[in-house]
């Protein structure tokens, strides 16, 4: 009794910051950066309509989290050439499971894995993150938490990179990607970033935008 009324206890202090964490739609202001290296070659980096719209997730779990993601990535490179990288950073407050477990065991042990995958599928592209650390369980139930961890999603690439044209602009555009989050305990932040990498025969530029983060 006393673990359970714990675990609830932790559970509505982790919905509560969760509710307060959560963002209101809308879209995020754009970045834009320029950089010239000392023998001409100029990059610039950035980013626009770039939106995070939360929606409630579909298994009504106070732990999860559902959200559509908007970004349009540019870059430009002028006396080089170059490569657009684009993604989004994913990150949780608290990293929490509950498990159930009539098999007794003498201590606990924590093996947290974060896993981030995505895949395309007939309807829109969805990008799903798992945060599961595994408990080994007394008899009831038993609450995980562990300190929450920065994930760098991974998508495809023909949503993520694209070389630029000779002094022109190359453009990655995403509209409506879902992404979906297990076992997050508080807020989830997600920020998108933009990079450009840029050569030529003199000279090598590394520049690079973020977005306003926004915590759902």
């Amino acid at each position: 009794m006393i673990i359970k009324t714990a675990i609830a206890g932790a559970l509505t202090a982790l919905s509560f910051i969760a509710a307060q964490g959560e963002a209101q739609a809308g879209a995020l202001a754009p970045h834009e950066k320029t950089v010239t290296a000392p023998n001409g070659m100029s990059v610039t980096v950035g980013h626009t309509d770039n939106a995070i719209r939360p929606v409630p997730p579909l298994n009504g779990m106070p732990t999860s989290r559902e959200a559509y993601l908007d970004n349009t990535s540019y870059g430009t490179v002028t006396g080089g050439t170059g490569n657009l990288h684009t993604g989004w950073f994913i990150a949780c407050a608290v990293d929490l499971d509950v498990k159930f477990d009539i098999k007794a065991s003498a201590g606990i042990d924590v093996n947290a894995s974060v896993g981030a995958s995505a895949s395309l599928t007939e309807v829109t592209p969805t990008a799903s993150v798992s945060i599961s650390p595994e408990l080994g369980a007394s008899i009831g139930a038993n609450l995980s938490i562990t300190p929450g961890k920065i994930i760098d999603l991974t998508l495809p690439p023909a949503l993520t990179d694209k070389d630029l044209p000779a002094s022109g602009t190359g453009y990655i555009i995403n509209r409506d990607y879902r992404l979906t989050v297990q076992n997050c305990g508080g807020p989830l932040t997600v920020q998108a970033y933009t990079v450009v990498q840029a050569t030529s025969p003199e000279a090598s530029v590394t520049e690079y935008v973020l977005g306003d983060p926004m915590s759902l």
